[in-house]
């Protein structure tokens, strides 16, 4: 396979890319160009070498990578150091039988799971043929493993995948939908990590807030975060906790009122409790 890669003219035309800072679209066509790239649109890429590549430094290569995630374009998963770009399949066909080869052998070497999860789902909404790997998408061992792990997740209470990016995006996909993480949701994950609130505690917060409703949004998703930081909580068990000790306490001083009122009848007292 020839080692280079093809950007269509209609690059600077796109509206995205036009609404783009200068820096932003010498860092965007370097993600698709760089000497790391493949076929598939999946490959390590350590900061290090972005740095050597560009010539930014890294404080400025954190800050553009977290602004294309923020935009939807690519994922960056720092433990396996490798990076997506979520819309590469839409203007490079697998179709051909030898570009499918390059892309399954390039596949295997993938570590970041959920990415190979997205790469097929991709090739579904694209109408490409599904590469034949063992991550088995569609078949029903793997649906019978989801079941399972969904089961143990109700039982214990607690999430128990590894604390990495990619454990959020999955989690994400469970809660909320979709394939592309919303802005404003990155946005505020972001800005979590930034106020140094590990995965563990992101992917929690996201299943507690797909728990508290059947239509989960950003609003919910900020109001549980805000009374877990107030209180102390970092996972969904210390929130169920905490909630059946504030019913209890509750209770009991609803009965201490009542014991103590005697002038009033049943009625009132509950309206004392609630008042309360």
């Amino acid at each position: 396979m020839a080692v280079y890669r093809q950007i269509q003219v209609s690059f600077w035309q796109d509206p995205f890319v036009i609404s783009l800072t200068p820096e932003e679209k010498y860092f965007y066509l370097y993600l698709m160009t760089n000497s790391k790239t493949t076929q598939c649109g999946i490959y390590e890429l350590p900061k290090r070498i972005v740095e050597f590549e560009t010539g930014y430094h890294r404080e400025t290569v954190d800050k553009l990578l977290e602004r294309f995630v923020q935009y939807g374009k690519v994922l960056y998963n720092d433990h396996t150091q490798e990076i997506m770009l979520v819309n590469w399949l839409k203007y490079n066909s697998i179709k051909s039988p030898k570009v499918r080869m390059c892309v399954e052998k390039e596949l295997q070497s993938i570590k970041n799971t959920e990415y190979l999860y997205r790469f097929g789902s991709l090739c579904k909404d694209y109408g490409y043929p599904i590469p034949t790997l063992s991550i088995g998408l569609g078949e029903e061992e793997e649906k019978e493993e989801e079941k399972e792990e969904e089961k143990e997740e109700e039982e214990t209470g607690q999430f128990s995948a590894a604390t990495t990016d990619e454990s959020i995006m999955g989690i994400y996909t469970k809660v909320f939908g979709g394939l592309n993480m919303n802005g404003l949701i990155s946005e505020f994950v972001i800005n979590l990590k930034k106020k140094n609130y590990n995965d563990s505690f992101i992917t929690e917060l996201m299943l507690e807030t797909g728990e508290s409703s059947s239509q989960p949004n950003l609003k919910l998703m900020q109001a549980i975060a805000d009374r877990w930081i107030k209180e102390g909580i970092y996972s969904r068990k210390q929130s169920k906790e905490q909630k059946e000790r504030r019913v209890n306490n509750a209770e009991s001083q609803g009965r201490f009122e009542k014991g103590n009122q005697s002038g009033r009848n049943s009625a009132e007292s509950e309206y004392a409790f609630l008042d309360k």
